[in-house]
Protein backbone atom coordinates (compact mmCIF):
# COMPACT_ATOMS: atom_id res chain seq x y z
CA UNK A 1 0.00 0.00 0.00
CA UNK A 2 1.20 3.51 -0.85
CA UNK A 3 0.25 6.05 1.83
CA UNK A 4 0.65 9.80 1.38
CA UNK A 5 1.00 11.78 4.63
CA UNK A 6 -0.03 15.44 4.80
CA UNK A 7 1.33 17.02 7.96
CA UNK A 8 2.72 20.46 8.97
CA UNK A 9 6.50 20.69 8.67
CA UNK A 10 7.17 21.99 12.17
CA UNK A 11 9.08 20.41 15.08
CA UNK A 12 5.78 20.16 16.98
CA UNK A 13 4.55 17.43 14.59
CA UNK A 14 7.73 15.34 14.38
CA UNK A 15 6.44 12.87 16.97
CA UNK A 16 3.18 12.50 15.04
CA UNK A 17 5.02 11.70 11.82
CA UNK A 18 7.23 9.20 13.65
CA UNK A 19 4.24 7.53 15.32
CA UNK A 20 2.47 7.14 11.98
CA UNK A 21 5.64 5.81 10.38
CA UNK A 22 5.92 3.16 13.10
CA UNK A 23 2.26 2.20 12.70
CA UNK A 24 2.48 1.66 8.94
CA UNK A 25 3.24 -1.91 7.96
CA UNK A 26 6.71 -2.91 6.77
CA UNK A 27 5.38 -3.76 3.32
CA UNK A 28 3.74 -0.38 2.93
CA UNK A 29 5.27 2.83 1.61
CA UNK A 30 4.78 6.06 3.57
CA UNK A 31 5.46 9.31 1.70
CA UNK A 32 5.52 12.63 3.56
CA UNK A 33 4.41 16.00 2.23
CA UNK A 34 7.55 17.46 0.68
CA UNK A 35 9.10 18.25 -2.67
CA UNK A 36 7.72 20.27 -5.58
CA UNK A 37 4.06 20.63 -6.50
CA UNK A 38 4.60 18.25 -9.42
CA UNK A 39 5.98 15.54 -7.14
CA UNK A 40 3.16 16.07 -4.65
CA UNK A 41 0.62 15.83 -7.49
CA UNK A 42 2.07 12.53 -8.71
CA UNK A 43 2.30 11.01 -5.24
CA UNK A 44 -1.29 11.90 -4.35
CA UNK A 45 -2.60 10.46 -7.62
CA UNK A 46 -0.74 7.21 -6.96
CA UNK A 47 -1.64 7.00 -3.26
CA UNK A 48 -3.89 4.20 -1.99
CA UNK A 49 -4.63 6.30 1.08
CA UNK A 50 -4.06 9.91 2.12
CA UNK A 51 -3.58 10.61 5.85
CA UNK A 52 -3.94 14.28 6.79
CA UNK A 53 -3.35 15.88 10.18
CA UNK A 54 -5.84 18.78 10.26
CA UNK A 55 -4.83 19.96 13.74
CA UNK A 56 -4.43 23.76 14.00
CA UNK A 57 -6.25 24.10 10.65
CA UNK A 58 -2.84 24.50 8.97
CA UNK A 59 -3.44 26.28 5.60
CA UNK A 60 -0.87 24.19 3.69
CA UNK A 61 -2.39 20.96 4.94
CA UNK A 62 -5.93 22.13 4.14
CA UNK A 63 -4.86 23.22 0.64
CA UNK A 64 -3.21 19.88 -0.23
CA UNK A 65 -6.09 18.00 1.41
CA UNK A 66 -8.53 19.86 -0.83
CA UNK A 67 -6.44 18.83 -3.82
CA UNK A 68 -6.58 15.19 -2.70
CA UNK A 69 -10.36 15.47 -2.32
CA UNK A 70 -10.68 16.86 -5.84
CA UNK A 71 -8.82 13.79 -7.10
CA UNK A 72 -11.25 11.59 -5.13
CA UNK A 73 -8.43 9.88 -3.22
CA UNK A 74 -9.31 7.84 -0.09
CA UNK A 75 -8.62 10.08 2.91
CA UNK A 76 -8.18 9.44 6.63
CA UNK A 77 -8.11 12.73 8.59
CA UNK A 78 -6.49 12.75 12.02
CA UNK A 79 -6.78 15.55 14.57
CA UNK A 80 -5.56 16.40 18.05
CA UNK A 81 -8.09 15.88 20.85
CA UNK A 82 -10.07 19.00 21.76
CA UNK A 83 -9.96 20.64 18.31
CA UNK A 84 -12.88 21.22 15.94
CA UNK A 85 -12.96 19.06 12.82
CA UNK A 86 -13.26 21.24 9.67
CA UNK A 87 -16.82 21.16 8.33
CA UNK A 88 -15.96 19.78 4.90
CA UNK A 89 -14.51 16.59 6.38
CA UNK A 90 -16.79 16.37 9.41
CA UNK A 91 -18.65 13.39 7.96
CA UNK A 92 -15.46 11.41 7.29
CA UNK A 93 -14.15 8.72 9.58
CA UNK A 94 -11.68 10.80 11.61
CA UNK A 95 -9.06 9.53 14.05
CA UNK A 96 -8.80 11.73 17.16
CA UNK A 97 -5.53 11.37 19.05
CA UNK A 98 -4.32 12.41 22.50
CA UNK A 99 -0.85 13.97 22.45
CA UNK A 100 -0.04 12.34 25.80
CA UNK A 101 -1.14 8.85 24.69
CA UNK A 102 0.02 8.56 21.08
CA UNK A 103 0.50 4.80 21.16
CA UNK A 104 -3.02 4.09 22.46
CA UNK A 105 -4.86 6.81 20.53
CA UNK A 106 -2.93 7.01 17.24
CA UNK A 107 -0.54 4.14 16.62
CA UNK A 108 -2.81 1.22 17.62
CA UNK A 109 -6.05 2.61 16.04
CA UNK A 110 -4.17 3.42 12.83
CA UNK A 111 -2.61 -0.05 12.73
CA UNK A 112 -6.06 -1.60 13.22
CA UNK A 113 -7.50 0.60 10.49
CA UNK A 114 -4.82 -0.33 7.97
CA UNK A 115 -4.96 -4.05 8.80
CA UNK A 116 -8.74 -4.30 8.46
CA UNK A 117 -9.81 -7.47 6.57
CA UNK A 118 -10.85 -6.66 3.00
CA UNK A 119 -9.37 -3.18 3.43
CA UNK A 120 -10.22 -2.05 -0.10
CA UNK A 121 -13.94 -2.79 0.33
CA UNK A 122 -13.83 -1.23 3.79
CA UNK A 123 -12.31 1.91 2.25
CA UNK A 124 -14.87 1.98 -0.57
CA UNK A 125 -17.65 1.88 2.01
CA UNK A 126 -15.98 4.75 3.91
CA UNK A 127 -15.87 6.86 0.75
CA UNK A 128 -19.47 6.07 -0.17
CA UNK A 129 -20.64 7.00 3.33
CA UNK A 130 -18.65 10.24 3.19
CA UNK A 131 -20.19 11.26 -0.13
CA UNK A 132 -23.65 10.41 1.18
CA UNK A 133 -23.12 12.39 4.40
CA UNK A 134 -21.48 15.34 2.67
CA UNK A 135 -24.59 15.86 0.57
CA UNK A 136 -26.50 16.42 3.81
CA UNK A 137 -24.29 19.34 4.89
CA UNK A 138 -26.12 22.61 4.29
CA UNK A 139 -24.27 25.82 3.56
CA UNK A 140 -25.77 28.73 5.49
CA UNK A 141 -24.74 32.07 4.00
CA UNK A 142 -24.92 35.15 6.24
CA UNK A 143 -25.29 38.54 4.57
CA UNK A 144 -24.70 41.54 6.81
CA UNK A 145 -23.23 45.02 7.03
CA UNK A 146 -19.92 45.21 8.86
CA UNK A 147 -21.46 47.95 10.97
CA UNK A 148 -23.66 45.22 12.48
CA UNK A 149 -20.85 42.80 13.34
CA UNK A 150 -22.00 42.47 16.97
CA UNK A 151 -25.20 40.73 15.80
CA UNK A 152 -23.25 38.42 13.50
CA UNK A 153 -20.91 37.37 16.31
CA UNK A 154 -23.81 36.35 18.55
CA UNK A 155 -25.50 34.48 15.71
CA UNK A 156 -22.30 32.51 15.11
CA UNK A 157 -22.25 31.44 18.78
CA UNK A 158 -25.78 30.04 18.54
CA UNK A 159 -25.11 28.16 15.29
CA UNK A 160 -21.66 26.84 16.28
CA UNK A 161 -23.01 23.49 17.60
CA UNK A 162 -24.41 22.70 14.13
CA UNK A 163 -21.00 23.36 12.59
CA UNK A 164 -19.20 21.16 15.13
CA UNK A 165 -21.58 18.30 14.34
CA UNK A 166 -20.94 18.72 10.63
CA UNK A 167 -24.58 19.59 9.89
CA UNK A 168 -23.94 23.00 8.33
CA UNK A 169 -21.20 25.08 6.81
CA UNK A 170 -21.81 28.54 8.27
CA UNK A 171 -20.31 30.87 5.69
CA UNK A 172 -19.44 34.48 6.50
CA UNK A 173 -16.90 36.72 4.79
CA UNK A 174 -14.61 36.50 7.83
CA UNK A 175 -13.62 33.05 6.52
CA UNK A 176 -11.85 34.63 3.57
CA UNK A 177 -8.10 34.36 4.14
CA UNK A 178 -5.49 36.98 3.26
CA UNK A 179 -4.51 36.69 -0.39
CA UNK A 180 -7.65 34.85 -1.49
CA UNK A 181 -9.85 36.24 -4.26
CA UNK A 182 -12.64 37.48 -1.99
CA UNK A 183 -15.25 38.15 -4.67
CA UNK A 184 -14.89 34.66 -6.14
CA UNK A 185 -15.13 33.15 -2.65
CA UNK A 186 -18.37 35.01 -1.97
CA UNK A 187 -19.84 34.05 -5.36
CA UNK A 188 -19.04 30.37 -4.75
CA UNK A 189 -20.59 30.46 -1.28
CA UNK A 190 -23.71 32.16 -2.64
CA UNK A 191 -24.18 29.44 -5.26
CA UNK A 192 -23.58 26.62 -2.76
CA UNK A 193 -25.82 27.96 0.01
CA UNK A 194 -29.18 26.38 0.81
CA UNK A 195 -30.15 29.02 3.36
CA UNK A 196 -29.34 32.73 3.51
CA UNK A 197 -29.68 34.67 6.76
CA UNK A 198 -29.94 38.41 6.19
CA UNK A 199 -29.08 40.70 9.11
CA UNK A 200 -31.07 43.71 7.97
CA UNK A 201 -30.57 47.31 9.02
CA UNK A 202 -30.38 50.69 7.32
CA UNK A 203 -26.66 50.02 6.77
CA UNK A 204 -27.51 46.69 5.14
CA UNK A 205 -29.98 48.36 2.77
CA UNK A 206 -27.48 51.13 1.99
CA UNK A 207 -24.62 48.75 1.14
CA UNK A 208 -23.88 48.88 -2.59
CA UNK A 209 -22.05 45.55 -2.48
CA UNK A 210 -24.92 43.75 -0.73
CA UNK A 211 -27.64 45.24 -2.92
CA UNK A 212 -25.74 44.86 -6.21
CA UNK A 213 -23.79 41.63 -5.65
CA UNK A 214 -25.23 39.47 -2.86
CA UNK A 215 -28.98 40.01 -3.02
CA UNK A 216 -29.63 39.48 -6.77
CA UNK A 217 -28.32 35.87 -6.90
CA UNK A 218 -29.99 35.06 -3.56
CA UNK A 219 -33.37 36.37 -4.69
CA UNK A 220 -33.05 34.63 -8.05
CA UNK A 221 -32.21 31.31 -6.38
CA UNK A 222 -35.12 31.75 -3.96
CA UNK A 223 -37.49 32.20 -6.89
CA UNK A 224 -36.09 29.52 -9.20
CA UNK A 225 -34.59 26.91 -6.88
CA UNK A 226 -36.35 27.40 -3.56
CA UNK A 227 -33.36 28.78 -1.65
CA UNK A 228 -34.56 29.77 1.83
CA UNK A 229 -34.21 33.43 2.81
CA UNK A 230 -34.37 34.27 6.52
CA UNK A 231 -34.49 38.02 7.24
CA UNK A 232 -33.55 39.14 10.75
CA UNK A 233 -34.31 42.79 11.50
CA UNK A 234 -31.45 44.01 13.67
CA UNK A 235 -32.13 47.78 13.63
CA UNK A 236 -35.01 50.06 12.59
CA UNK A 237 -35.11 50.33 8.79
CA UNK A 238 -37.44 50.37 5.78
CA UNK A 239 -37.54 46.58 5.38
CA UNK A 240 -41.33 46.51 4.92
CA UNK A 241 -41.02 49.06 2.10
CA UNK A 242 -38.51 46.97 0.16
CA UNK A 243 -40.60 45.03 -2.39
CA UNK A 244 -37.99 42.39 -3.14
CA UNK A 245 -37.23 41.67 0.53
CA UNK A 246 -40.52 42.14 2.36
CA UNK A 247 -42.06 39.16 0.54
CA UNK A 248 -39.96 36.98 2.87
CA UNK A 249 -41.23 36.46 6.41
CA UNK A 250 -38.76 37.92 8.90
CA UNK A 251 -37.81 35.87 11.94
CA UNK A 252 -38.81 38.75 14.23
CA UNK A 253 -41.42 41.51 14.00
CA UNK A 254 -39.95 44.35 11.85
CA UNK A 255 -41.41 46.80 14.35
CA UNK A 256 -39.31 45.24 17.12
CA UNK A 257 -35.73 44.93 15.80
CA UNK A 258 -33.02 43.36 17.92
CA UNK A 259 -31.64 46.77 18.85
CA UNK A 260 -34.87 47.52 20.75
CA UNK A 261 -34.76 44.27 22.75
CA UNK A 262 -33.06 43.50 26.03
CA UNK A 263 -30.45 40.74 26.18
CA UNK A 264 -32.95 37.95 26.86
CA UNK A 265 -35.18 39.10 24.01
CA UNK A 266 -32.25 39.00 21.56
CA UNK A 267 -31.20 35.57 22.77
CA UNK A 268 -34.73 34.25 22.18
CA UNK A 269 -34.53 35.39 18.56
CA UNK A 270 -31.16 33.69 18.08
CA UNK A 271 -32.60 30.51 19.59
CA UNK A 272 -35.54 30.80 17.18
CA UNK A 273 -33.08 30.97 14.27
CA UNK A 274 -31.18 27.96 15.63
CA UNK A 275 -34.44 26.00 15.98
CA UNK A 276 -35.26 26.82 12.36
CA UNK A 277 -31.84 25.62 11.19
CA UNK A 278 -32.25 22.47 13.31
CA UNK A 279 -35.55 21.61 11.61
CA UNK A 280 -34.09 22.30 8.19
CA UNK A 281 -31.05 20.04 8.67
CA UNK A 282 -33.35 17.16 9.62
CA UNK A 283 -35.18 17.28 6.32
CA UNK A 284 -34.31 14.50 3.90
Amino acid sequence: MKIFLIIPFTPEFEDIEQTIGNAVGKGDQLISLNGTIGIIDTNIKEADLVIADVSDNNPNVIYILGFAQSLKRPILPIIRKGETIPFDIASMRTLIYDRNRLNDTLSIPLRNYLSHPNFEKFLEKDIAEYIKEKKKIKTVFVSYSHVDTEYLERLIVHLKPFEKKGLIDLWVDTKIKVGEKWKEKIETALKRSAIAILLISADFLASDFIIDNELPPLLKSAEEKGKIIVPVIVKPCRFTKEENLSIFQSINDPKIPLSKMDENGKEEIYVKIADYIDKYTKRK
